[in-house]
């Protein structure tokens, strides 16, 4: 461990030679290499939109990918890299010694402010301390994700890979604004995860971010919870809601064939959608780039007149930037349930 510490020191010591200075969303201005090579997400956002704009600079991931990711979407050069694990959250479980002898030339947190603008300061400063690696945060939330991308493109030297990440992100979420602009009687919708259908995802929570994006009405209010909260059968009947989407596909069986769902509006009327997820959810898990095609598919499918597009196109486009995977008509519709 002292041997592999001190090469470390020696190779931020001649990387430091040429050392120009970022700030950070935290107001941090922090030391970095002139040209960065060798990078460390912190958490599963981060790990996504790095791995989107500059998959060989990745030496590591913060978490396990999807089975999916790792078996057929992701490069495979990437898939097999060591997992350090995340360093925030209830899991925090961020081993420091690997990070240090994958030597990165920044580790690179993104997403939320977690605590206050002074703890976070405060954590971010004592890990570098600790690793002695630059560690950075980059503010990211689904409504800035142009502007994040565009920070990453002008950071990592990949300007010309981020802008059409940035410009993906940026028509989606445009075509948002412009619908909710245009809805005088939103859709209501029902969100439920879980086997049963019956762990409900209020409104205001990052779980059902899309849903209220493209113009619909959460039909779960926030006083059930900050994420998800169990409901009774009671009570999605007084709801009623337009359209149900779930993510389990047990769930999906359950609603679509028993009798106890039968007589809501949605199921009546043949509204109950499953939510793809391969490799990951175009709804929730992880709040990351997934959400953007999120926006499509969920607006596309509720208000088809106000997102008017090739859903297949828009997917294949979508895996082709952000995942390097060319999916196939097929493929595609085989994801989103089309077929």
């Amino acid at each position: 461990m002292k041997k592999a510490a001190a090469l470390l020191i020696l190779a931020m010591a001649a990387s430091m030679l040429h050392a120009v200075p970022f700030t950070d969303s935290l107001g941090r201005t922090v030391e970095l290499p002139e040209r960065i090579e060798r990078i460390v997400p912190s958490g599963n956002l981060s790990q996504m939109v790095l791995y989107s704009i500059a998959p060989e600079m990745l030496t590591g991931w913060s978490q396990k990918l999807s089975g999916s990711a790792k078996e057929e979407f992701f490069r495979q050069d990437t898939v097999n890299l060591p997992i350090f694990g995340t360093f925030y959250g209830k899991k925090a479980n961020l081993n420091k010694e690997a990070l240090m002898s994958a030597a990165p030339d920044v580790v690179i947190d993104m997403g939320e402010l977690k605590g206050s603008l002074d703890s976070m300061r405060n954590d971010l400063d004592s890990l570098s301390g600790d690793i002695m690696i630059p560690v950075i945060f980059i503010e990211a939330y689904l409504e800035n994700t142009p502007e994040v991308y565009r920070t990453l493109g002008t950071l990592l030297g990949k300007e010309e890979e981020a802008e059409p990440l940035a410009a993906f992100a940026e028509e989606a979420l445009q075509m948002a604004e412009d619908a909710r602009g245009r809805i005088t009687d939103p859709v209501t919708v029902y969100y439920a995860s879980s086997p049963d259908g019956l762990e409900a995802v209020p409104e205001g929570s990052f779980h059902g971010e899309v849903i209220e994006k493209i113009g619909a009405r959460n039909v779960v209010p926030r006083s059930f919870g900050a994420n998800k909260g169990t409901v009774s059968m009671e009570q999605v009947y007084l709801w009623n809601p337009d359209v149900i989407l779930l993510s389990d596909s047990a769930a999906y069986d359950e609603v679509t064939g028993s009798a106890i769902w039968a007589s809501l509006d949605a199921v009546r009327n043949g509204r109950v959608y499953l939510v793809p997820e391969e490799p990951y959810s175009f709804i929730d898990n992880p709040p990351a780039t997934n959400r953007i095609i999120g926006i499509y598919w969920l607006g596309s499918l509720l208000y088809p007149e106000l997102y008017p597009v090739d859903i297949i196109e828009k997917a294949k486009e979508y895996y082709r930037l952000y995942y390097g995977f060319d999916l196939t008509d097929g493929r595609a519709a085989s994801i989103m349930h089309l077929s």
